[in-house]
């Protein structure tokens, strides 16, 4: 967008004023192993009394267990898993007053996911992925989570498995992050941001990254590629600040030069982020062959909850 857009067009929640209250839903899992969704939303409750926690849980529909299942046992079977997923709730920190389970038949756990969490008007669905911080394994975001950023029927934050573990109990220390290219698609996940670190009661870090330069290493002497990349630098710098500025956002900027994820993700380490935030340009079927996404790149690696909001 032109740098002449008027501020008053973008709903930016300023830090120094009540944000609003929000309605988190959490896809939870009855697995021990994958708790951390359920204890960064006792954060965020924590930091907001105000705010809802709806505990969502997809069960298979009863027609597809018919006839191995009666009404008469599914309903008993609904009240238990709802009695377990309240249970968990309330362990890992969420009060009673905040939070309602809400159970969900679908043959598909991210469309009913999806589905509930549109149908509700959550603000965020917060969901777990397969890989433990530090680690790299063959499946990283599980079949679930990968869908539902493919969906984003809402913001979708992505959270480690081992989140709130006994090593690291709470957030990092560090700001909200959010990556921005300058274009119309970050926009509403600079609001998100805003709005998180108000909650939070963090600064929030802007980080607009310039391609790096592959071209001519080999021939080009030192001094004047560094040069060169010291006035790239800082011409994102003057746009970044520009960008800002012309939407009424008050806070500390980074600019970085290389891959996007990469540089996101050792930001993120080194600041020790609470939340990194990104958008999402929701890539077809067909570009996701050819272009790698760097909202799933980041919610599959990053040590924190990693936030990924729709474009509009």
């Amino acid at each position: 967008m032109d740098e002449e857009d008027d501020p008053s067009d973008h709903a930016w929640v300023p830090s120094s004023e009540q944000p609003p209250p929000f309605k988190w839903a959490i896809g939870v899992e009855l697995d021990e192993d994958h708790l951390g969704p359920l204890r960064f939303a006792a954060v965020l409750a924590r930091a907001d009394p105000r705010d809802v926690t709806l505990g969502l849980h997809v069960l298979p529909s009863h027609e597809l267990l018919h006839p191995l299942v009666t009404h008469a046992e599914a309903a008993q079977i609904n009240e238990k898993v709802a009695n377990r997923v309240a249970g968990l709730m309330a362990r890992e920190g969420l009060a009673e007053s905040q939070v309602r389970v809400e159970l969900v038949e679908d043959d598909e756990v991210e469309h009913g996911l999806a589905e509930v969490s549109r149908r509700l008007g959550v603000d965020a669905l917060i969901v777990g992925r397969r890989a433990k911080r530090d680690e790299d394994p063959i499946v990283r975001l599980g079949e679930v989570t990968r869908r539902l950023l493919r969906k984003l029927p809402v913001p979708i934050i992505v959270t480690p498995p081992d989140f709130g573990s006994a090593d690291e109990p709470d957030i990092g220390s560090g700001p909200v992050i959010v990556g921005v290219d300058l274009s119309e698609h970050c926009d509403a996940a600079v609001a998100f941001a805003n709005t998180l670190a108000a909650k939070l009661g963090r600064p929030l870090l802007l980080a607009h990254g310039t391609p790096a330069f592959s071209w001519g290493v080999s021939y080009i002497p030192t001094a004047s590629m560094e040069q060169l990349q010291a006035q790239t630098r800082e011409a994102a710098a003057d746009k970044l600040r520009a960008w800002a500025l012309s939407r009424g956002i008050s806070a500390d900027q980074h600019v970085f030069m290389g891959d996007p994820a990469k540089m996101l993700l050792a930001l993120a380490r080194s600041n020790d982020a609470a939340v990194l935030v990104t958008g999402s340009r929701l890539l077809g079927p067909v570009e996701r062959l050819f272009l790698s996404s760097v909202s799933s790149e980041l919610a599959a690696a990053a040590r924190c909850p990693v936030a990924v909001v729709p474009g509009d």
